[in-house]
């Protein structure tokens, strides 16, 4: 790093956080608070320096205080399979059996398989657009077309362009429409 030109104080701080990541990785149980002490001793450098060092190691290493769902899971698979394994070496048949009973309550093996429960043959829901204030509960205002043709000649400008609509063709009753799942018509 010398003779690529790296800075002293660059190359200080690789080290600390290398040889930190290193001592983290020994013990990975240490929390935050014993982290950050380990850098101020090692390091010589200030609390708010230290977090920022722990800041850069957990963007390395990642945070081993919070393990994964994932990690848990098969850590337990490994515990429950060599529980078993040394119990099945010393002959003990009740151990084997407790084992083997705690892997098949977490595998679920006693639970029945779901079923398709055919959520996928749910009919799209139809919308049918309205102006009408009255499928929603409220009142319909008296003379709302006129006070809507009043208002657009009251701001209508030359600036304002009319965009006309162009139709879609297609079948609506072929999209929203399920087709028959069995043969009599259900």
């Amino acid at each position: 790093m010398i003779r690529s030109g790296v800075p002293e104080a660059t190359i200080n701080h690789i080290i600390r956080i290398r040889d930190v990541y290193s001592y983290w990785l020994q013990f990975p149980q240490k929390k935050d608070r014993e982290i950050v002490g380990e850098l101020m001793r090692r390091g010589n450098i200030q609390r708010s320096a230290a977090y920022e060092d722990l800041r850069l190691i957990k963007q390395l290493l990642g945070d081993l205080n919070k393990v994964s769902k994932d990690y848990a899971r098969y850590r337990f698979l490994q515990m429950v399979e060599r529980a078993y394994e040394v119990a099945e070496n010393s002959g003990d048949a009740r151990s084997m059996v407790a084992a083997a009973d705690k892997l098949g309550k977490y595998m679920g093996l006693a639970e029945a398989d779901e079923v398709d429960k055919g959520y996928d043959k749910i009919p799209v829901q139809i919308f049918a657009v309205t102006d009408n204030p009255e499928v929603i509960g409220l009142k319909r205002l008296p003379n709302a077309r006129d006070r809507i043709k009043a208002m657009k000649q009251k701001y209508w400008n030359e600036e304002i362009v009319d965009v006309e609509a162009e139709e879609v063709d297609y079948d609506i009753d072929s999209i929203f429409h399920p087709k028959p799942i069995n043969g009599n018509g259900t």
